[in-house]
């Protein structure tokens, strides 16, 4: 309930002050399990793709944010779970297969951090490990603008144009345990994601 109340305000208020535009709504499958990958390059990354996806967000928060009782508890009332940022954490990719194999959708940045300067980096191997293990669909998604709202380091917002488009889904193989195969899903995903930026024409 909470998910779905702060969803709709956060909507008319990104809406409204950032002119939040969506591309592509249409191509997010209804059903199933589903891994929605979108570039980072700001704090608003996570709020924006869940705005756009029509469907209900599962996404990694880092483990620190949820160090505040209360803020700990609002993160896990919209459906995030703690990630460690220092080495692999396993426990948090273990409890993102296992929501993605109760068919549900979970929000993931191939590049494991966001950018510096704007610009798509170099994917990481988690979200190929991930599609390979659960068999879900990859959804790319290209958020534009997040960047100049709110850039490293700034406390308020500046009201700028905000643009989202979202690609078709992307099916690969499964179970199949090579980490150069996880690699090679990461790196198709970020040419997607790539791709939409260089001829969506959202603006």
């Amino acid at each position: 309930m909470i998910y779905f109340i702060g969803k709709w305000i956060l909507f008319l208020f990104f809406k409204i002050c950032f002119r939040l535009k969506i591309v592509g709504a249409e191509n997010c499958p209804r059903n199933g399990a589903l891994i929605v990958a979108a570039n980072h390059a700001s704090f608003l990354d996570p709020v924006i793709a869940g705005l756009a996806a029509p469907r209900v967000l599962n996404f990694m928060a880092r483990g620190s944010l949820f160090r505040n009782k209360i803020f700990g508890r609002i993160l896990t009332s919209v459906n995030a779970f703690p990630l460690r940022r220092e080495g692999a954490d396993l426990g948090a990719m273990r409890m993102a297969i296992d929501k993605l194999c109760q068919g549900k959708t979970v929000l993931i940045f191939p590049e494991g951090t966001r950018s510096k300067d704007g610009n798509l980096g170099a994917p990481k191997a988690g979200i190929g490990l991930l599609a390979a293990i659960s068999g879900a669909n990859i959804l790319p998604c290209y958020i534009k603008g997040s960047i100049d709202v709110l850039p490293r380091r700034a406390v308020f917002p500046r009201f700028k144009k905000i643009s989202v488009c979202i690609g078709r889904p992307v099916k690969f193989d499964r179970d199949v345990p090579r980490k150069e195969y996880y690699m090679q899903i990461a790196e198709k995903t970020m040419a997607a994601i790539s791709e939409l930026k260089s001829r969506s024409g959202v603006s």
